[in-house]
């Protein structure tokens, strides 16, 4: 019985603790794959940032306004949830989030989408429901469906790298609302 009761003590405390600011600095890794941060959060911890190695992270139901380009070091993430925050923009670091699979953004602040939403090609399942959305990215993201998360995908990236081969610094943050590929149903 104690054997099982220490086992329960030593889990509680591995779930409230990612690492110290010493272990970090040596270079250890952690078990960690799935972060929860849920409550009153109102800002990263850089440790959070050098996690490179987690595939899950819930921000939801914080006061986040902004999500920190460190973001982008997390490369093997595959499901990011930052709803129900005070988001009011994404960092362009977000599509340095290659495996990013699931991008749950639901009742947000968020207007605008970064030209970089565009490299996440992996990208299936996008919220962005509750949002005061611009009209150009509500007409994009129409129901929400996933054949609108691929056509949100498609046209940054056509935007993105349209920008890139031109060197141009043009409205980089919001896309002229043009056709540049047949969007299907």
């Amino acid at each position: 019985m104690a054997s099982k009761r220490h086992n329960c003590l030593n889990e509680l405390t591995m779930q409230s603790r990612i690492m110290t600011e010493d272990e970090n600095k040596l270079g250890k890794k952690s078990e960690w794959f799935r972060i929860n941060l849920t409550g009153t959060v109102k800002n990263f911890s850089r440790t959070l940032n050098q996690l490179t190695y987690i595939t899950t992270l819930v921000i939801k139901n914080n006061n986040l306004e902004r999500l920190p380009s460190e973001l982008g070091n997390l490369v093997n993430l595959v499901n990011l949830d930052a709803s129900c925050n005070k988001l009011q923009s994404l960092p362009p670091t977000i599509g340095d989030l290659t495996e990013l699979r699931a991008l749950i953004l639901n009742d947000n602040k968020i207007v605008d989408l970064p030209l970089e939403i565009g490299r996440l090609l992996n990208l299936r399942h996008f919220n962005l429901n509750d949002n005061p959305l611009s009209s150009q990215v509500s007409q994009l993201y129409g129901d929400g469906s996933d054949a609108n998360t691929r056509n949100i995908v498609r046209y940054y990236l056509d935007y993105y790298y349209a920008c890139s081969k031109s060197h141009s610094k043009m409205s980089l943050n919001k896309p002229p609302f043009q056709s540049m590929f047949t969007i299907f149903p």
